[in-house]
């Protein structure tokens, strides 16, 4: 037992969860989450039902960064949630949206369960990242038409398009957007490792 717990502590792919994690509270403490939600809700935000939309691309992409569902739900809950509720819209659905859509994230790249299995399994991890992007672009792909149904239905009130708005909101967050996609090149161009891009 105690070789293989060495075995295990070892790794050096089980180095790139806690430094993942470490990554995602830095963005969280760092307010990541208001100016996501700021840019998702200028980008969606003119949509019927455009907030749930934000909802559910902030907490993918929130989750996909810190790697924890929990973290996303406390950071996104406490502001979209009173969001949601302030722009009438129902509080069972308010509620599903933010919890369902907080662990969303976890199929996209860097996903700490998915480090995990495939280090565990043996499995490559970043075969694992690419066959979790489709069935989590499937998933958020069919809730936000959802949303979107359900706030014509409602017959919600939204806010105009901005332009000035999404390219204030986009210089907010022009730091924190490209951190999934530089991760993902890093790994799938072979520039590097998952623990090296965490």
């Amino acid at each position: 037992i105690a070789i293989e717990v060495f075995r295990l502590a070892n790794a050096p792919v089980l180095l790139a969860i806690p430094l993942f994690t470490f990554a995602g509270y830095l963005l969280s403490e760092g307010h990541t989450s208001t100016r996501l939600v700021r840019f998702s809700r200028s980008l969606f935000g003119w949509l019927p039902g455009g907030l749930g939309v934000v909802a559910l691309v902030c907490s993918s992409f929130f989750t996909a960064i810190t790697g924890a569902t929990g973290v996303t739900i406390i950071a996104l809950g406490g502001l979209l949630f009173p969001a949601l509720i302030a722009e009438k819209y129902k509080e069972p659905f308010s509620l599903g949206l933010v919890t369902a859509s907080g662990s969303l994230g976890l199929l996209f790249p860097p996903s700490l369960p998915i480090i995990l299995y495939g280090f565990v399994s043996g499995v490559s991890i970043e075969k694992l990242f690419l066959a979790g992007l489709l069935p989590g672009i499937l998933i958020v792909g069919s809730l936000c038409p959802y949303s979107t149904f359900m706030g014509g239905k409602w017959q919600l009130e939204t806010p105009p398009f901005s332009i000035s708005g999404f390219l204030l909101a986009l210089k907010e967050a022009a730091w924190e957007l490209p951190i999934p996609f530089l991760i993902l090149a890093g790994i799938y161009t072979g520039f590097c490792t998952a623990t090296e891009a965490a």
